[in-house]
């Protein structure tokens, strides 16, 4: 009688784990879905440029692919002048806009020239809890014929990322911290 009972327990709290062990796991799924689903996602687009004698205008068209608003957006480029600063960058919906912000690469830039290791055109911003984010693209100089200046071509299809991490417990002080108005 003895060995039918423990068996009988020790089934019973084998399909308490399983239970517990999915509902559990179910928890989790859905919290970093939710989470990730509010996350912006800056891209640049497209890229076009304009030669004027030495001085070469970047036009790169920046756009929010994600779900979530990205805050203090920010490009920068190693080596070149351009002042892009916008506070809010709404995803795709009734406040959704495309930036172009321009970038001068005059003869005096230093990317063009001197040469540059590991040069980037960098994106950075923010999402709604502060968290920070950064999307970089190579810059490759290529060396203008009878000039001594470079241009540059810069590698739209291969960016790079820098994104938080946070863990579960994290993401659920988010998610409970949400307003419905953002």
């Amino acid at each position: 009688m003895d060995t039918v009972s423990l068996v009988i327990s020790v089934f019973a709290l084998l399909i308490a784990a399983v239970t517990g062990f999915f509902y559990l796991e179910s928890v989790v799924s859905q919290t970093r879905k939710d989470f990730y689903d509010n996350q912006p996602n800056l891209r640049i687009t497209k890229l076009s440029s304009m030669n004027s004698g030495d001085v070469i205008t970047l036009f790169p068209e920046i756009e929010n692919v994600g779900r979530g608003v990205a805050y203090d957006c920010t490009l920068l480029m190693d080596g070149g002048k351009g002042n892009f600063g916008v506070k809010k960058i709404h995803p795709a919906g009734p406040r959704f806009q495309k930036h172009m912000p321009s970038i001068i690469l005059g003869p005096e830039a230093p990317i063009r020239h001197a040469p540059f290791d590991n040069g980037c055109l960098r994106l950075q911003y923010k999402d709604r809890w502060g968290q920070e984010y950064e999307v970089w693209y190579r810059v490759t100089q290529v060396r203008d014929g009878q000039k001594l200046l470079y241009n540059v071509q810069i590698d739209l299809d291969h960016p790079g990322m820098t994104e938080p991490s946070p863990s579960f417990f994290e993401m659920r002080k988010f998610l409970r911290n949400i307003s419905l108005y953002d």
